[in-house]
């Protein structure tokens, strides 16, 4: 096994990775040591990496199956990245140049600004996401996380038994649109169907429960809609409380590893028209099984 230092930062669910390489392979004991580290804290932030696209590839299998981006549906723009699994996250060309803000391809990452899980709207959803920083801005651009198991736990008892058996419908057409991008087209609406998910879930690690929420969570299945949208928006409220949110400063070399199955997250702004943030995220699938 690998040595590495795990150093927990703010709340309780957010944590510091030191002393790993992820340009090289890892052992199994290393990378067991990093599934119980994910199932404690539920975001891992690996410092100064210095990987390529494929290194990154390799580590999120070690956790999954990577899906492949939700881009690659979308007809009407061309992708820069050559491997399907990986999803750009930034405000360059293909050339590495700044893009306008009103480019095509950078209006449909507007939803990244809403509160959301990963895949959510996918059967299997997402397990694991994995963003990695290639450039940064000066300032801005931090990616905010807020922890579901901590809400969950805070809930009145009256309203937890209110919600613990219900069921969302989540889809990506609502989050488009609620953010200002434009909506699936008629490709996206045939490879990404909107998908049932329950509103509260066991995480399989660590065992405790967890609100799953999402601005993709477009109304609950069994409520009038007026009457679903308002407990949505009122659970969202709840768990982006000060208390149960941490903001990551990305620094350069940063890898940040989230669980989507306990956490929302959130991209805040920065000034597009004069600097450059370039990312590259993965996500893995995860086992349907895994679903309670």
């Amino acid at each position: 096994m690998t040595a590495f230092q795990i150093r927990g930062l703010g709340p309780g669910f957010y944590a510091e990775v030191t002393g790993l390489d992820l340009s090289h392979d890892l052992d199994t004991d290393t990378v067991h040591a990093l599934q119980q580290a994910a199932d404690q804290y539920a975001v891992l932030v690996f410092r100064n990496q210095d990987i390529t696209d494929d290194d990154q590839l390799r580590f999120s299998h070690y956790f999954g199956q990577p899906q492949k981006s939700v881009t690659v549906h979308r007809k009407d723009h061309q992708r820069r990245l050559t491997r399907d699994e990986l999803s750009d996250i930034s405000n360059v060309d293909e050339h590495g140049d700044r893009i306008n803000v009103g480019y095509a391809m950078k209006i449909f990452t507007m939803s990244s600004r809403l509160w959301h899980t990963d895949s959510s709207f996918r059967k299997p959803s997402g397990k694991y996401t994995f963003l990695c920083a290639k450039r940064l801005p000066p300032e801005g651009g931090n990616t905010e996380f807020a922890d579901l198991r901590a809400a969950w736990d805070a809930l009145p008892s009256a309203l937890k038994q209110r919600v613990e058996l219900l069921q969302a419908v989540h889809n990506l057409g609502y989050s488009r649109v609620l953010a200002g991008s434009p909506d699936l087209d008629e490709n996206e609406r045939r490879n990404l169907p909107p998908t049932l998910q329950p509103l509260v879930r066991t995480h399989p690690g660590s065992r405790r429960k967890s609100l799953y929420l999402a601005s993709h969570a477009e109304y609950i299945e069994s409520l009038p809609r007026e009457e679903g949208r308002a407990l949505l928006d009122e659970l969202t409220e709840f768990s982006t409380q000060p208390e149960f949110v941490v903001a990551h400063v990305w620094q350069p070399g940063d890898l940040i590893m989230w669980d989507n199955r306990c956490t929302m997250h959130r991209a805040m702004p920065f000034d597009e028209q004069r600097h450059v943030r370039e990312m590259r995220r993965t996500t893995v699938a995860e086992e349907l099984e895994e679903v309670a």
